[in-house]
Formats: C-alpha cells, structure tokens, sequence
C-alpha cells in the first residue's frame, strides 16, 4: 500500500468518526478522545496524500 493510499484511508476514516461521534457519542465520556484522535487521523491523511515528484532539469 502506498502511502498516497493510505493517507486517503486515514482521511476517510477520520470523517467517518468524526460524523459518527459527533451523531451519536456525544452523550459519552470517551467523546473527547474520540473526538482528538479522528481529528489526528484526518489532519495526518491530509498531510500523506501529496505526491511530488522532482523536477528533471536538462543541463
């Protein structure tokens, strides 16, 4: 798995959890950790999906 992929994932299941926590976990006290470690997750997805490639230079 490359890492653009993986950081897609991470991006995708860190929305997933902050919906679903937001929704439905709010009443319960594990909300606030939930609610980091989704942020976590997606804030790092992002940081994983830009591929850059070197640019070629002709000398």
């Amino acid at each position: 798995m490359s890492r653009q992929t993986f950081g897609i994932f991470m991006v995708i299941v860190g929305a997933i959890a902050m919906i679903i926590n937001l929704s439905y976990l709010k009443p319960y006290e594990y909300y606030d950790v939930i609610r980091r470690l989704s942020y976590v997750l997606f804030m790092v997805g992002i940081f994983m999906i830009p591929s850059y490639s070197k640019s070629e230079k002709n000398r």
